[in-house]
Parts: C-alpha cells; structure tokens; sequence
C-alpha cells in the first residue's frame, strides 16, 4: 500500500470516528439535558404538591381550633343559664310553676351546643368528634332531668328527692364529659405540635 492511501484511510477513519463520537457525545447530552429538565420539573411539582399539603394542613389546624373553641364556648354559655335553672328548680316548692323561660333559655344554649358540635363533626377527627357527642348528649341528659325535676315538683310528685339526686349527677356528668373534651383536643394539638 502507499503511503498516501495509508494516510487517507486513517484519515477517513479518524474523520469517521470523530464525527460518530461527536454524534454519540451529542445524542447523550441531549438525552442527558432532557432527564435532567424532567428531574428538575418533578423536583418542582413535588415542592408544590409538599406546600400545598402544608397549606392544607395549617388551614384544617385552623378550622377544628376554631370549631373546638367555638364548641367550648357555647358549652361556657351554657354552664350558667343550667346551674341558674338548676338553682330555680331545685328551691321551687311542691306545686309551684314551672320557670319556663328559663328552661326555654337553657334549652336554646344546649341548641348552641348541637349546632356547634356538627362543626366539629366536619373538621374531625372522629376521635374528637365522638367526645364533641358525648359533652352534647350529657347536657341534653342533663336539660332532661332538670325538666323532669321542675315537673315532678310542679306535680308534687313523691319521688322528687330522687330525681334532684338524677340531675345533680347529670350535672357532674356534664362537666366530666367537658373535661375529657378539652383533655382530648389537647391531646390533638399536642400530637400535631400545635
């Protein structure tokens, strides 16, 4: 072979070998540019989606201490209206009327109590909610056998000591079941580092 041709073949090989290293380095920068922008993307959507999931869970935070307060609340204006009524009931005389008006308020406080619990029932959880039930259901008790008590008294019925004992029992219900509400929201907030 010639030397001339020699030098041409390497050449060509060369040529070729550089051109198809180029094409190959060029394809793999492409595709190296192309997984690298789909990395950045995901990196992005999933720093959005983390913001938004903290978002949501500072505004649900938000929303159960605004209903568990507002619960607590209306149960903080029910505690004086029952315990006035309670008062009335218990010093009326056998055949006395019945304080209507303040049976009609205290029942219009533990409504207060109803409509805020449902609040509750919407921003949970369940464990909060069963308690929210419970602090309700103990002051309907309650209401029940206060009314019960002004009208076995308004009737002069024999066994009214028994039932002044019900509502006086009703009454601590009502604020045990208060406390374990507000030990269980506590427990809540604590759990979440509020």
């Amino acid at each position: 072979m010639d030397q001339g041709l020699a030098a041409f073949i390497a050449g060509v090989a060369g040529t070729v070998g550089a051109l198809g290293g180029a094409f190959i380095g060029g394809v793999a920068a492409v595709r190296g540019a192309r997984i690298g922008a789909e990395k950045a993307a995901e990196a992005a959507r999933q720093q959005v989606q983390d913001q938004a999931s903290i978002d949501h869970d500072h505004w649900l935070r938000q929303q159960r201490l605004e209903a568990y307060t507002m619960l607590l609340g209306a149960y903080d204006a029910y505690v004086p209206v029952a315990n006035r009524v309670s008062r009335k009931v218990r010093e009326l005389s056998l055949g006395e009327e019945v304080p209507t008006e303040d049976l009609e308020e205290m029942s219009t406080t533990a409504a207060a109590i109803q409509k805020e619990r449902q609040r509750v029932k919407l921003v949970g959880p369940d464990a909060i909610h069963d308690k929210a039930v419970e602090l309700e259901e103990s002051v309907w008790t309650h209401q029940h056998a206060l009314m019960q008590l002004a009208e076995a008294l308004h009737n002069a019925y024999p066994l009214a000591g028994d039932l002044a004992e019900e509502e006086r029992e009703a009454r601590r219900d009502n604020a045990r079941t208060h406390d374990s509400f507000v030990r269980a929201v506590g427990a809540l907030l604590e759990d979440r580092g509020t």
